[in-house]
């Protein structure tokens, strides 16, 4: 096997493991009622599953960007396709990546600007991305 390979799997795992982290994050959030932090936890989570699959996927770094839709797009080209219904609401999650860290952004306190509703959307979202991309990890493996 071509030390590559086994540079990019491992490169791989690194990536689905920190998506899984921030999930974890997200749901300690939620249980500290820290709305903000849980859409922020589950928009990074996204984020580095998308970005562990386009390094599978495509053999190269992953494009310098945070929004999910934009890497999702990149994802697409390369014949990977969320569920319709999911790839419909991971838009949503961009606005994270900013809103919940910056007052200027956010028009005031991030903490103020995402509440409960949202906070569980976001992560129920998250959830189901990460959990889509692993099984395609696991399929890409497979087939090797």
């Amino acid at each position: 096997m071509a030390w590559w390979v086994v540079l990019v799997r491992e490169e791989v795992e690194l990536w689905i493991e920190a998506a899984n982290e921030d999930l974890y994050d997200a749901e300690l959030a939620i249980s500290n009622k820290r709305w903000f932090r849980a859409a922020f936890y589950s928009q990074q989570a996204v984020e580095k599953a998308f970005k562990a699959l386009y390094m599978l996927l495509v053999r190269e770094p992953p494009p310098y960007t945070h929004r999910v839709t934009v890497l999702y797009s990149s994802l697409r080209e390369k014949g990977f396709k969320l569920p319709s219904d999911l790839e419909e609401k991971i838009a949503v999650l961009n606005k994270y990546y900013t809103i919940t860290r910056y007052p200027d952004a956010a028009n005031g306190l991030p903490s103020e600007s995402v509440d409960r509703e949202e906070a569980i959307r976001a992560l129920e979202i998250a959830r189901r991305v990460v959990g889509v991309v692993e099984d395609e990890v696991r399929r890409h493996r497979s087939t090797r």
